[in-house]
């Protein structure tokens, strides 16, 4: 049975999503913290999708492989570099997420040279889950706030939210590092790794 829509399509459709959003989230109005909201929950919805779709029609291809996790990379990151735009997260948390997401693609290319298979790990998973839930979260609150400037509880929970987001991600970081380590060194001292 054929796809109804090509995964990497949908992939693609992706990316221009997450700056839209971005674009809304700046204007830092009430509609506009929703219509970015909206959009960040698209972002999420079609990232299960893709993949749904790629596994149940059996069009999972080395392309996707790469593509995927780039657009998730690209679209989230977009996401915070909004939220620091705005004053939600600071640099330390945006470096962090860069370079965890950096290191990682370059662990993806030292894999690929040395044609090993580079399997997910949880801690890339909970990463995954954690920023995505953790940007409706921050935008709930936003739009909640903007509604309800009496309720002041609300204020801080955006970058609270971020803290843990950004936790979560070096706690990633280090699992991959650690776990790929045998790898690196191999790579490092041109060796061969079984």
């Amino acid at each position: 049975m054929q796809a109804p829509i090509h995964p990497n399509l949908i992939t693609a459709i992706r990316l221009p999503l997450a700056p839209i959003a971005v674009a809304f989230m700046v204007v830092e109005a009430p509609w506009a913290y929703a219509v970015a909201a909206v959009l960040a929950l698209v972002l999420e919805l079609t990232d299960i999708l893709d993949g749904w779709i790629a596994r149940k029609y059996g069009v999972v291809s080395d392309f996707g492989k790469l593509f995927d996790p780039f657009s998730d990379a690209f679209c989230r990151y977009t996401l915070f570099l909004g939220l620091y735009a705005i004053g939600i997260a600071e640099l330390w948390m945006i470096l962090a997420i860069f370079y965890r997401d950096s290191s990682i693609s370059f662990l993806r290319s030292v894999s690929a040279v040395r044609h090993v298979v580079l399997a997910a790990r949880p801690s890339g998973k909970l990463k995954a889950i954690v920023q995505g839930v953790g940007t409706q979260i921050v935008f709930v609150s936003l739009l909640l706030f903007a509604w309800m400037p009496e309720q002041t509880w609300l204020e801080p929970v955006p970058y609270w939210t971020m803290v843990v987001v950004t936790l979560v991600t070096i706690a990633s970081f280090v699992d991959y590092f650690a776990g790929n380590l045998p790898l690196l060194r191999a790579a490092w001292n041109d060796e061969p790794y079984p």
